[in-house]
């Protein structure tokens, strides 16, 4: 029981197909496993926008590649866990290199308390990352929460409790995707899951490195839920508020004046499974940002046209098709204020 249980909770960060998919390499009977596990897939971003290409890319152009693999082993000695998993991506983000990289995504031991409660120490997701895009359908993911994602140094307790699952993380001089300095961070979540209604609630706090980056203190509160309307048809909403404190100007290396910006950001989706194979999303978006206001002492002409305003909404409608355990072919159309105007891709897992 305590084998099983751990696979399932250890590995939650991963995608649930490579769950699914998961070969196991040898499994005692005393429960002790190892398995292997990965995904490869191609795709990428069509037709995106400069207008409204906030920090999702790090050049707009037709088409963005998304290509990525991953692979992984994750096991069990005793009550000891450990995972190793490798990810090759191409850095497209902002900031990014635009090239492809390997690195090491998660590098974590663990220890399982009981079947339903274990600790992580390493290099591994945040608690909340497991949960900040609850509630949001769409493959690509919709409004970014914002919140640490990966860390070094991390601590993380999980646990499991019939209806109920908790967890938090804190994460010793974090950093930004970019490796820019966060200072420490901590977060953590809480979530009630039943059949036909789930809702999950984050926050996170920043330390920030005030002088050092352009990156101070933060606050954000995030919330996720889904709701079974018919067997077939789910509605799901995510949203989250941010304070965080930036800086607003460099002097050779000190990064100084500080000021609080305000976030928002919402996505109301709803997935449709016309059949065992096929499934129907649809989402509608809202984000706004504080320094995007053109009206604010703090705007940056330089970063931003004042075209793009201090909010953004955009809607999509897609599909994922499956026509295989371990396949999924996914297309996404969007409208508005998007920063793309589509994203196709193919993953299969193993």
């Amino acid at each position: 029981m305590l084998r099983k249980t751990t696979i399932a909770l250890a590995l939650s960060s991963s995608f649930v197909p490579c769950l699914l998919q998961a070969a196991t390499l040898f499994e005692n009977d005393n429960g002790d496993y190892m398995s292997l596990y990965g995904e490869v897939g191609v795709g990428g971003h069509f037709g995106t926008s400069s207008d409204y290409n906030h920090d999702e890319f790090y050049d707009t152009k037709s088409y963005v590649d998304d290509s990525f693999a991953t692979m992984g082993v994750a096991g069990q000695q005793s009550k000891f866990l450990y995972r190793l998993e490798l990810d090759y991506q191409r850095e497209n983000w902002l900031g990014g290199s635009g090239e492809f990289a390997l690195a090491i995504d998660k590098l974590y031991l663990g220890y399982a308390f009981t079947e339903n409660q274990w600790v992580e120490f390493g290099l591994t997701d945040t608690a909340f990352d497991d949960y900040d895009h609850y509630g949001d359908f769409t493959f690509n993911k919709a409004v970014e929460t914002g919140e640490a994602g990966d860390q070094e140094n991390t601590i993380k307790y999980q646990g499991e409790f019939d209806y109920l699952r908790i967890g938090a993380s804190y994460s010793y001089e974090g950093k930004h995707k970019n490796g820019t300095p966060q200072g420490d961070i901590v977060n953590g979540y809480v979530g009630l899951f039943t059949d036909y209604f789930s809702v999950v609630v984050g926050v996170e706090g920043r330390g920030g490195s005030e002088g050092i980056s352009k990156y101070g203190e933060q606050r954000l509160v995030g919330v996720g839920a889904r709701v079974s309307v018919l067997p077939q048809f789910q509605i799901g909403f995510n949203g989250f508020i941010e304070d965080e404190d930036l800086a607003t100007h460099r002097s050779g290396d000190t990064f100084l004046e500080y000021e609080t910006f305000r976030n928002y950001g919402a996505t109301l989706s709803a997935k449709y499974d016309w059949s065992e194979a096929l499934e129907i999303i649809a989402s509608a978006n809202y984000e706004e940002y504080e320094n995007w206001d053109i009206e604010s002492p703090n705007y940056d002409y330089e970063e931003l046209p004042p075209v793009f305003g201090k909010e953004r909404t955009w809607g999509s409608l897609g599909f994922n098709y499956r026509p295989g355990n371990n396949i999924v072919l996914s297309v996404e159309g969007r409208v508005g204020e998007a920063p793309e105007a589509a994203y196709a891709y193919a993953r299969m897992y193993f």
